[in-house]
């Protein structure tokens, strides 16, 4: 059972699909992970970048105003004549502690040509407070390491005008510019650095202008400055780090973002996967419906009808009626069926009629014989048989021929068959010229009757026989026996008490009847034992 369901169509194509469905959610898996969620996280790492490189620029930006301020100080005449001693009101005029809140300056450092300290102005981190001196010391000891920094960057790059990030707490953006008249003629006269911090303040500003959360911090690293990302539940951190100033340290600049967008959108690809998947079930489902209702369903009627063979068969006309493979199929298979059927009764007709006459032949004789011999005995209904031989048949083919022996045997067969069709009565020919008859729930008298009536239709024929003794037309001769008489309770023995009263008529001149008796039968046999 189980070995016929797997070779089944129904099984087969569920198989199929099933793969099919199981090939396609594998897929939908494997592109989601190797492809989509990597472009989701890309793209994802894409906005990240974007957003970090913002705030960059925005740094940049910083940067490039410091350094033009910078350079507007340093190439100013008034700038020029001071680090050469020529403008002691410089100073007064344009230093306070309100110009370098407003500005956001946190310290400016003047050097002259050899690189010492000029002058410098700055308001100290720690205190608030506003200290302008010619030295780093006393009021203006905290500028002493960014001094020292600065003298160091001018011994490096005596050209200057450049803007770097200095460690520190907090970090600084560092500005600054060799001194020249403002048409940048005579030699140089120093250096001017301006100092801005990022602190909570410029952070506020970088925020405004970005939109995006910023934290700086100065660690001691030597990673490269790609960008690092890290992400806590809905949180990305993304940071990037920077070269300071000298190269011992590094500024971490970090933002945080939400994740909103790309959870959303991871969220709404999860259900798209999901519709997915229910859509190819469904489509398989409906696929699944199609083929039972179009093919499979049919196909197993078909299955039916040709191991059935039957008109009748539930679904079999629907079948033939169909315009498609299926009907063309069960069109073609009826046809066929059909063509075996006539072809089979042909056969059952040969085997069992005799091709002369038309009447049924010896083999189905004794076939019927034997039922009725044992529904008789069953019964106990009578049985009567017959056997008829045409008169000196041998005579009429010498002188007449074979094809005149057949034309005659064809018209007293079709008398005889004409009469027990009226009669109700079965008759074959079992022998050249010799016919058999069987008249089941008939007695011996009621056959004698319709033996007579066989008998006389032959006559009626008037059939010419000229060299028979008996008539000059052919004529029969006929022996009867009935069931119930001692020796004939058998088929054989029905037969051969029959054939005795045929030989008993034969003997008495042809052209009779004879019913079988024991006294009969003796006879019979005493002629058959005389001498000549």
């Amino acid at each position: 059972m189980v070995q016929h369901y797997s070779r089944s169509l129904r099984f087969r194509f569920l198989a199929a699909l099933g793969g099919v469905l199981l090939i396609a959610l594998m897929s939908l898996v494997v592109l989601s992970r190797w492809v989509i969620f990597p472009a989701l996280h890309k793209e994802e790492r894409a906005v990240v970048t974007q957003e970090l490189k913002k705030i960059e620029r925005a740094l940049q930006i910083s940067q490039q105003n410091l350094l033009a301020q910078a350079r507007d100080w340093a190439i100013w005449d008034d700038t020029y004549e001071f680090v050469q001693g020529n403008y002691p009101g410089y100073t007064d005029t344009n230093f306070s502690q309100q110009m370098f809140e407003e500005m956001g300056y946190q310290l400016m450092a003047f050097f002259n040509a050899e690189g010492g300290v000029h002058f410098l102005a700055g308001i100290n981190p720690a205190t608030g407070r506003y200290h302008t001196c010619y030295s780093t010391e006393r009021e203006c000891r905290w500028m002493a390491g960014l001094v020292r920094t600065m003298q160091a960057s001018i011994k490096e790059d005596p050209e200057q005008g450049k803007s770097e990030l200095y460690a520190g707490s907090p970090p600084l953006i560092v500005a600054s510019n060799p001194i020249f008249r403002t048409d940048e003629s005579g030699p140089l006269q120093g250096w001017l650095f301006q100092v801005r911090p990022m602190d909570n303040a410029w952070l506020a500003l970088i925020e405004d202008y970005t939109g995006l959360e910023t934290t700086l911090s100065v660690v001691n690293s030597s990673d490269s400055n790609d960008i690092a990302i890290t992400i806590s539940g809905n949180t990305i951190f993304a940071q990037r780090y920077l070269s300071t100033y000298p190269l011992n340290e590094q500024l971490a600049l970090e933002t945080q973002l939400n994740r909103t967008s790309y959870l959303a959108s991871l969220e709404t690809f999860r259900y798209v996967l999901l519709w997915t998947a229910c859509l190819m079930l469904l489509v398989i489902v409906l696929v699944l419906l199609l083929l039972e209702r179009i093919i499979l369903k049919p196909l197993k009627i078909l299955t039916r009808f040709t191991q059935q063979a039957s008109d009748d068969l539930e679904g079999a006309h629907s079948l033939l009626r169909r315009g498609d493979e299926i009907g063309i199929l069960a069109r073609a298979f009826q046809k066929q069926f059909k063509r075996q059927q006539q072809l089979n009764a042909e056969l059952i007709e040969l085997s069992t009629h005799d091709p002369l006459t038309g009447l049924p032949n010896r083999r189905l004789f004794d076939q019927r014989l034997q039922e009725v011999v044992n529904i008789a005995l069953a019964s106990g209904q009578p049985l009567t048989v017959m056997m008829i031989d045409i008169d000196h048949f041998k005579l009429f083919n010498d002188h007449y021929g074979h094809p005149e022996g057949d034309v005659c045997l064809q018209r007293v067969a079709q008398a005889m068959h004409n009469v027990a069709s009226a009669h109700g009565f079965f008759i074959a020919r079992t022998g050249g010229e010799e016919f058999s008859a069987m008249l089941p729930a008939t007695s011996a008298t009621q056959a004698v009757e319709k033996s007579q009536a066989l008998s006389h239709a032959i006559d009626q024929l008037q059939h010419p026989h000229q060299v028979s003794p008996v008539a000059s037309y052919v004529t029969v001769s006929i022996g009867i026996s009935q069931l119930d008489i001692e020796g004939a309770m058998t088929p054989s023995g029905l037969m051969t008490t029959a054939d005795q009263a045929l030989y008993a008529a034969k003997a008495a001149g042809r052209h009779c009847v004879k019913v079988y008796t024991p006294s009969l039968a003796n006879a019979v046999f005493s002629s058959h034992n005389t001498p000549p």
